[in-house]
């Protein structure tokens, strides 16, 4: 078995220079491929212990986009605790402090803009990420014997909600959650309307991203899992029989497995997804372009480099598929990133009556409950509900 890059950490803790500024950092794994580690900004030495975490990550499947955000919010609490002073084996105490200190500091103006800007601040959402990561790397930590297991059990509350059958006790239900966390203000994923969807599909400058753009908005498929798709998993004919697939119907396949790109579905189950005839013409489009620009092209992936000078023919990555959505919507006057179009996806389904276990099986979700941030009303849904039951007093005379 190859020998990890990274070190196990020791169980006994040095101290850390107090100005030592921790940096997420991508990093090439010989028995792993593409991940991250958290290094020094100056001398590029890894942390031990965050690095030894993230590569178990990377040994447990987890997506590079992943590791990367517990990288970076590792490596943003580690900085934090120099100047503090503060050991981090404490546990919930330190953790606690870091998050109430970044709950009112400040996020950096945009540079060489200096027009005044009200200060903008981390969202709840955003700080309970900064959570959930730092929790689990104490999870990690305490199951290799780095902190003790009192110090992680800390993390988790537990309590017994009780109920009640007319005047009679109903035995209780057991249930945990995080010990840090902050409330949340919910607020409504925003959406594509059907002339920004069209806007957007206008504003894409080739025919590879406007089916891939075209793809996310009529599947809801997530940019993973289009950048994992394989010519494979792409049945884009009525009868698929000939290639051993009994479904009906143009249609892809979604599956998790490991990526030259690092794209790496969400959901271990594989499921099948139809398309539209007009995303049939769209691949077909890209697929004659693919054609006329690769001399030899044998890479299995649907998503490849064809207009840049450099890794032609190489599997697109997510970090150039993401710069193409802001890119692309900044010339239709809008900001879309790529998963609003799986919010737009499913918002539209359920408001055309399609049936919860029917969004649920398209999206890949394991718990029908996954389907009431789609179900949020819009302005019109509101209005329409106020003109329908208004006082016949109120009408004009």
């Amino acid at each position: 078995m190859p020998q990890s890059l990274i070190p196990f950490p020791s169980t006994t803790h040095p101290i850390v220079p107090i100005s030592r500024r921790w940096i997420a950092f991508s990093v090439i794994h010989k028995a792993g491929g593409p991940s991250w580690a958290v290094v020094d900004s100056s001398t590029y030495e890894l942390h031990s212990e965050a690095s030894a975490y993230l590569h178990y990550l990377l040994g447990s499947a987890r997506s590079a986009n992943t590791i990367r955000a517990y990288a970076q919010r590792l490596a943003a609490f580690f900085t934090w605790l120099g100047p503090a002073r503060l050991d981090w084996t404490d546990g919930v105490p330190v953790v606690s402090r870091f998050i109430r200190e970044l709950a009112v500091t400040a996020l950096n103006a945009p540079e060489g803009n200096a027009e005044y800007r009200e200060p903008r601040y981390r969202s709840g959402k955003t700080m309970n990420q900064y959570a959930a990561a730092i929790t689990q790397f104490y999870m990690w930590a305490a199951r290799s014997d780095l902190v003790s297991e009192k110090t992680a059990a800390g993390f988790y509350e537990t309590r017994i909600a009780y109920g009640y059958s007319g005047d009679r006790l109903l035995p209780g239900q057991v249930l945990r959650s995080r010990a840090v966390r902050v409330k949340e203000i919910e607020e409504a994923p925003k959406l594509l309307n059907e002339t920004g969807a069209e806007s957007l599909l206008e504003a894409v400058s080739n025919h590879r991203d406007r089916f891939l753009v075209a793809l996310m908005v009529e599947t809801g498929v997530r940019i993973g899992e289009a950048l994992g798709l394989r010519t494979e998993d792409l049945h884009l004919f009525h009868d698929s029989r000939a290639v051993g697939c009994v479904s009906v119907g143009p249609h892809i396949h979604v599956r998790r497995r490991q990526n030259p790109n690092a794209a790496l579905s969400k959901s271990s189950n594989p499921r099948t997804v139809p398309v539209t005839e007009a995303v049939c013409t769209l691949y077909y489009l890209y697929l004659e372009d693919r054609i006329d620009r690769l001399a030899q092209d044998s890479n299995p992936m649907v998503f490849v480099n064809l207009y840049s000078r450099s890794h032609v023919g190489e599997a697109l990555k997510y970090s150039n598929a993401v710069k193409m959505f802001y890119r692309s919507s900044g010339r239709a006057g809008l900001r879309v990133n790529p998963h609003m179009t799986r919010h737009t996806a499913a918002t539209r389904w359920k408001r055309a009556g399609v049936p919860t276990r029917d969004v649920q099986a398209l999206l890949g979700h394991r718990s029908p409950s996954s389907q009431l941030m789609y179900e949020h009303s819009s302005d019109q849904d509101l209005r329409e509900a106020i003109e329908r039951v208004r006082f016949r007093s109120s009408e004009p005379t």
